[in-house]
C-alpha cells in the first residue's frame, strides 16, 4: 500500500482519538499540538497521494491543514482542555 495512505490513515486516527478521548483530559496545548501535527500529517500524506504535486502545493497543503484542523474541532466539538 501507498506510504501517503498510511500516513493519511494514521494521522487521522490520532486526530479522531485526540479530538473524542484525549481532549477532554489534557491541557489545551497539548491538544492543539497534537491536532495540529495530525492535520501536518493529512496534509502531507494527501500530497504523497497526488501523482505530481507542485512545492506551494505541498507546503500549502501541510500548513493549512495544521491549522486548520484544530480550529475544526473546537468549533465542532467545544472548547479544549478539562471541563470547568
Amino acid at each position: 500500500m501507498d506510504p501517503g495512505v498510511w500516513l493519511v490513515s494514521a494521522s487521522a486516527a490520532v486526530a479522531l482519538f485526540t479530538a473524542f478521548v484525549a481532549r477532554p483530559r489534557v491541557t489545551p496545548a497539548v491538544s492543539i499540538l497534537i491536532l495540529g501535527l495530525a492535520g501536518a500529517g493529512l496534509g502531507w500524506g494527501g500530497m504523497l497521494i497526488q501523482p505530481d504535486p507542485s512545492t506551494f502545493e505541498l507546503v500549502a497543503a501541510v500548513a493549512m491543514l495544521a491549522f486548520l484542523v484544530p480550529a475544526h474541532v473546537r468549533i465542532v466539538l467545544g472548547p479544549f482542555g478539562p471541563a470547568r
